[in-house]
């Protein structure tokens, strides 16, 4: 009787093809898990600005044991600079994302982060080689190859249901604007957008 089974040469074609598909697995699992930590993070900077948002429209205390402490605003800064260290905690502050309460003027909060404000609520650094790659302030500016640089703070108080979006200058003065979207960057060149209205809706765009 005649024996049937694989010859050599399809025994060879069924591994090359199980090995090429194995190798694009594993070339492809690196993009795949640097974009879903890209869009998680991107959802955590959201959260964060939606935090703040709660906290300055709900009036939460700010410290303890002062009748001022129910005045401060609650805000969120975002810096692209990738040259210099925060001291305190030794990110770059391209790397890090800081969460404040506003506390500069009581009653009249300005809306910058500055060291009258003092320590700030929280500090998340931001992990795995990400980075706040740029900011930009109109609609048409979804572009991620043309962001532009600088500091964004965007803070909320009561009784005003609007954000405050401030690009700092020069002196801590803000520069009101109505739109912003912050620009979030994985080392593998993904971007995630994230974009807050002056009338406090915040948003995540590929």
């Amino acid at each position: 009787m005649n024996s049937r089974a694989f010859t050599i040469i399809e025994l060879l074609i069924s591994v090359a093809i199980f090995a090429a598909m194995t190798g694009l697995v594993v070339a492809k699992y690196g993009n795949f898990n640097q974009s879903v930590l890209l869009t998680n993070l991107a959802y955590d900077v959201a959260l964060t600005i939606r935090t703040a948002q709660t906290y300055g429209l709900s009036v939460k205390n700010s410290d303890a044991g002062s009748g001022t402490d129910f005045q401060s605003g609650y805000g969120v800064r975002f810096d692209t600079d990738n040259s210099n260290t925060d001291g305190a905690t030794g990110n770059k502050l391209n790397q890090q994302i800081i969460f404040f309460a506003d506390r500069s003027v009581a009653g009249a909060t300005n809306g910058v982060y500055t060291s009258s404000d003092g320590d700030p609520v929280s500090t998340y650094a931001v992990k795995r080689g990400a980075i706040i790659y740029g900011v930009c302030f109109s609609d048409g500016c979804s572009d991620p190859n043309t962001p532009q640089s600088g500091v964004v703070d965007i803070t909320f108080k009561r009784p005003d249901p609007n954000a405050k979006i401030c690009l700092v200058s020069g002196g801590n003065t803000c520069d009101g604007k109505m739109y912003a979207e912050i620009m979030v960057k994985a080392t593998d060149g993904g971007v995630r957008t994230i974009s807050v209205r002056e009338n406090g809706q915040i948003s995540v765009k590929d």
